[in-house]
């Protein structure tokens, strides 16, 4: 293995999280990785080596650092790297760890080890039961590998302690589909077992599988859930996009006044522009960008959200641009 004088200045340029800096002895000062996004080929195996020359020369500090620098490695999609990790040290992995499990199941998974991630999700199951991810990952490694039945249970188990999860209620809906070789019925059986979890996420999923086109129909599954109290902000972005698309302009402000009232770290900005949105289609071309207005504090807003406010404002007030 052909190394440079000063291995840690040249992955400098690499991106990593701030443990693996740590770690490889990556100054603040030095680290230039932020500025490149997209390493190359070349970067990636000197990288490589550059980390499995610290594991032969520098263990982490402890249990807690090897997990963070797992999750790391996980995160920057070096998933042999982790798990190279976590075999150089096994009595210093921390099996009783949630998250050393999972990043572990995840690095496997990533490598299509299932054996072993299936192993890793089971730990990590069983150690925090509440929490969703194990049951989505085994849900996926079940169905894989042709274990219909088992991966349906996995699915039903995560609903019971996230009834709402969309990613498991989506694993569901393909394993509905499939067991009945009918699209449309399994979007039925789907929307059967929604109604019988009171998920406002299972039935959005089956109205759309059933019959895109059919807002009113949505709506009218998911309204209840506002008059019952429900106000998750993942519901309320579904319910006040069903209203904009069935014509409901007139609802919106109220549900997310209501919303603004009780929210303590502001509006997810869906909402803004939902009711940004609404206020457009009430023809309050100003009201609308006194709504948009709220978007300039809001810290990494995404490109889909700038060039939506940007159509908006189009609209309301001729040409204007959205920082």
């Amino acid at each position: 293995m052909m190394m440079s004088e000063n291995p840690q200045s040249a992955v400098a340029n690499f991106p990593m999280g701030p443990n693996v800096r740590g770690w490889l002895n990556v100054s603040p000062e030095a680290y230039k990785g932020n500025e490149n996004t997209s390493p190359s080929a070349e970067a990636v195996a000197n990288f490589t080596d550059v980390v499995l020359e610290q594991l032969e020369n520098s263990s982490p500090q402890n249990k807690g650092h090897l997990v963070d620098l797992l999750e790391e490695l996980v995160g920057m999609n070096m998933p042999l790297l982790a798990i190279k990790l976590a075999d150089a040290y096994p009595l210093m992995f921390p099996k009783n760890d949630f998250r050393a499990q999972l990043n572990l199941g995840n690095a496997a998974m990533m490598i299509s080890d299932f054996a072993r991630a299936e192993d890793a999700f089971v730990v990590a199951q069983q150690l925090v039961p509440e929490e969703p991810a194990p049951y989505i990952n085994l849900a996926q490694i079940y169905s894989h590998d042709g274990f219909a039945d088992k991966a349906r249970e996995w699915c039903l188990a995560g609903l019971d302690t996230d009834q709402d999860n969309t990613r498991l209620w989506e694993l569901l809906a393909y394993m509905e589909q499939q067991s009945c070789g009918d699209p449309t019925e399994g979007a039925k059986r789907l929307a059967t077992i929604a109604n019988e979890r009171n998920s406002w996420a299972g039935l959005s999923l089956s109205c759309d599988l059933i019959n895109p086109e059919d807002v009113l129909t949505k709506l009218k599954a998911l309204e209840p859930f506002w008059n019952e109290g429900y106000r998750g902000l993942e519901y309320l972005i579904e319910f006040t996009a069903v209203l904009g698309m069935a014509g409901r302009y007139d609802r919106i402000p109220s549900i997310i006044w209501t919303v603004e009232k009780e929210a303590t770290n502001g509006l997810p900005w869906q909402l803004t522009l939902h009711l940004a949105q609404a206020y457009l289609g009430l023809g309050r071309d100003d009201d609308a960008v006194l709504a948009l207005d709220k978007l300039k504090n809001v810290q990494d807003l995404p490109n889909v959200a700038k060039e939506a406010a940007q159509v908006i404002l189009s609209e309301a007030k001729g040409q204007a641009t959205v920082h």
